[in-house]
């Protein structure tokens, strides 16, 4: 073994070993979301994992460990150099075997089995299978690669139902003679931002619901839909994280219903990249997503300041969220959603217009969190009759979008392509 790939291994034991061990190691031995997923992917628990890298996370170019870089091979392949950690206490005879059955070199280094692959396709399930008490013991990580990543933003607004209200109450000849959409008309021409609405059915106090609203403006809001799209949100307002117990069923009545009549109303301007009410579903009911063409769902995990409670983290395990908030993505092969952390510190309605920018580069500076970002919040704040309505919600809003479009940013519908418009 040449000296540089000594101290390269050994520097990784190093890594490893000074508390930057894998995220399922920082999260509770016995998290019960945990054995639920396990339900999913095995028939009894996987005897071990892999450490690095996450089974199902999204790496890309440029992102740091485990991602070492890249090569083009003779065959003019661009290929991803990532290193492979094996933590399996117990298990003799480890071997890591890529998916043509060609047996990856490792080196043992401080109890761990280390090693580097090099991917080509978009995801490579990667086997280690070794021996424990006499019986064959093996585990799958299937590593996520997104391509030709470039540096892009998503920008939506949840919890709408005002505007709608107030379009039908008004008679406007124009949807844009509602001052709420002239403000995001206005944005976009400035910055070219495409804006993704989420939909409630009803107002709060359910003095409207979508089923009243006329169907006149659809030719006005599909002029429009290279820019603004209407998306299924929830039910209503209230209760709070409504699908946190929901059945599937539940949830696919809901989405079913809002989907109906954003599509009679907008046409082609109705969109299923959506964010959930509360980013708070069971993991049954992600299929029901997927059936009907979601394909990626912003999260970072949150935890309620009070309780201690977790929420706002679509009912992952603690491992997940753990990855899912220090990493870009990670994805659900049992329904093929993917999650993705692109969340800024606040939503634009909480943060003062000095404060954006420094708050941003909490995001920004992260190489692992920085290529797709969200630009986020909800449609109350916008309007003056609201309790906590903020008078320079413009001005929020147009510090965030003009700073990221000063970063190179651009401007991307999620549901596009595979990971938000990249290969």
């Amino acid at each position: 073994m040449s000296t540089s790939r000594r101290c390269f291994l050994q520097a990784s034991a190093a890594f490893l070993g000074a508390g930057f061990a894998s995220a399922a190691d920082s999260a509770p031995a016995e998290d019960p979301r945990q054995h639920y997923f396990d339900a999913f992917y095995h028939k009894e628990p996987p005897a071990f994992r892999f450490d690095y890298p996450f089974d199902g996370g999204v790496l890309q170019e440029g992102y740091g460990y485990p991602v070492l870089g890249s090569e083009t091979g003779t065959d003019g392949i661009k290929r991803l150099k990532v290193h492979v950690v094996v933590g399996a206490s117990g298990v003799s005879n480890l071997e890591v075997v890529m998916p043509d059955g060609q047996v990856v070199p490792t080196t043992m280094v401080s109890g761990l089995y280390m090693g580097t692959v090099l991917l080509k396709d978009r995801i490579t399930p990667i086997k280690a299978r070794g021996k424990r008490n006499g019986k064959q013991v093996e585990t799958v990580c299937r590593v996520v690669w997104a391509k030709n990543v470039y540096k892009r933003y998503r920008c939506y607004i949840d919890d709408h139902s005002f505007f709608f209200r107030d379009i039908l109450q008004k008679n406007y000849k124009s949807l844009f003679d509602c001052f709420y959409l002239a403000q995001l008309r206005e944005l976009n021409r400035r910055y070219k931002t495409k804006f993704n609405l989420n939909c409630f059915n009803s107002t709060p106090e359910r003095d409207f619901n979508l089923s009243m609203f006329p169907d006149k403006y659809k030719s006005e809001f599909e002029d429009n839909a290279d820019w603004l799209r209407l998306a299924f949100h929830s039910e209503n307002e209230f209760p709070n994280e409504p699908y946190r117990e929901a059945t599937p069923e539940k949830l696919a009545a809901d989405f079913d219903l809002v989907a109906k009549e954003l599509k009679r109303i907008a046409g082609k301007a109705y969109t299923p990249g959506l964010q959930i009410h509360w980013a708070m579903v069971r993991a049954d009911s992600y299929k029901v997503l997927a059936q009907r063409g979601v394909k990626m769902l912003p999260t970072g995990g949150r935890k309620n300041p009070g309780t201690g409670d977790k929420f706002c983290d679509f009912m992952l395990p603690n491992s997940i969220t753990a990855y899912i908030r220090e990493n870009q993505g990670w994805m659900d092969f049992d329904s093929g959603v993917i999650f993705y952390n692109g969340a800024m510190p606040s939503t634009c309605e909480w943060v003062p217009v000095e404060q954006t920018i420094p708050l941003m580069h909490r995001k920004l500076d992260n190489p692992k969190l920085n290529t797709l970002i969200n630009i986020a919040g909800h449609e109350q704040y916008w309007w003056p009759f609201y309790k906590n309505y903020k008078k320079d919600i413009f001005d929020r809003w147009e510090a965030a979008l003009r700073y990221i479009t000063e970063r190179g940013y651009k401007p991307i519908w999620i549901e596009d392509g595979f990971f938000g418009g990249v290969e």
